[in-house]
């Protein structure tokens, strides 16, 4: 039978008596945890960490040297309201994260499991990111972005205020997502961002199978190389029997901000195969 164990809290760090920490947690030097945070089973702070009270961090999850989790919303709507950040289990927050609370009463900022934050990338206030999400050195996510599972945000890309980035989408390095990114897409630049090809190796590894990568690829094109209006395309595609397909098309219809633009040039994929 397995005994839980104490927190390990190193001498210099300082932990409110409000606090709830899990088993097992343990808390480096000069981290600071604040009343109201509750912090999961075996969560491990590093160095100099701060957790905010409105913070809710799930079990297993890492937090590396001079992250700062909750802090107050840079926004200048935001009035001292009340608002949250949950964070999932098994999560990955490397050096120097910021992660901040939502603006709003009640509002929140939330990271599903298994989400990953490489060093210095920034999730802004009001964000839903959703499981298995990667973000990449320096990449940040402006005001109410949402990021849906397991997508890759490449290393100082940026995501602006109140767009959406699809499932299974990589944004490539030092791009500006200024419009949605479409799901299993790979979307480049910035001014306008390009929508440039399927992701079919993410595809691939996300276990679909060779029809349904067929059906997505084939209205990826229709949808950005086609001519004609996405939204007209969408609208077509949204009777699909391919469930991912009906999920693209329902992505573009319900865009606020707008699509990404298409690209130019020949209709080759990565698998070699052509429509």
């Amino acid at each position: 039978m397995s005994t839980a164990i104490s927190p390990a809290i190193h001498p210099t760090a300082v932990v409110s008596p409000g606090a709830e920490l899990g088993a097992n947690v343990e808390i480096g030097p000069y981290a600071i945890v604040e009343a109201g945070a509750r912090i999961g089973d075996g969560c491990k702070l590093g160095p100099a960490v701060h957790v905010f009270g409105c913070v809710e961090l799930g079990a297993s999850s890492t937090v590396r040297t001079g992250s700062v989790l909750g802090g107050e919303p840079q926004d200048l709507k935001y009035k001292d309201e009340p608002s949250r950040v949950v964070i999932g289990a098994r999560c990955r927050i490397h050096e120097h994260v910021t992660v901040h609370r939502g603006t709003g009463a009640n509002t929140l900022t939330s990271l599903g499991d298994e989400v990953m934050l490489m060093a210095g990338s920034h999730v802004g206030h009001n964000c839903r990111v959703e499981r298995n999400v990667i973000l990449v050195n320096g990449a940040m996510l402006g005001g109410h972005v949402h990021v849906a599972e397991r997508a890759f945000i490449s290393g100082g890309a940026a995501v602006h205020q109140f767009c959406r980035v699809g499932r299974l989408t990589l944004v490539a390095a030092m791009s500006a997502v200024t419009k949605d990114a479409p799901p299993f897409s790979i979307v480049t630049g910035g001014y306008p961002l390009r929508w440039r090809a399927p992701n079919t190796i993410g595809l691939r590894r996300a276990g679909f199978d060779s029809a349904t990568r067929a059906a997505v690829r084939h209205a990826l094109w229709s949808l950005f190389r086609s001519g004609e209006s996405p939204k007209q395309v969408a609208e077509e595609l949204f009777q699909s029997p391919v469930a991912e397909v009906v999920e693209l098309a329902r992505f573009v219809l319900e865009s606020k901000r707008g699509v990404c633009s298409g690209k130019r040039g020949g209709r080759a994929d990565d698998d070699g195969e052509t429509f």
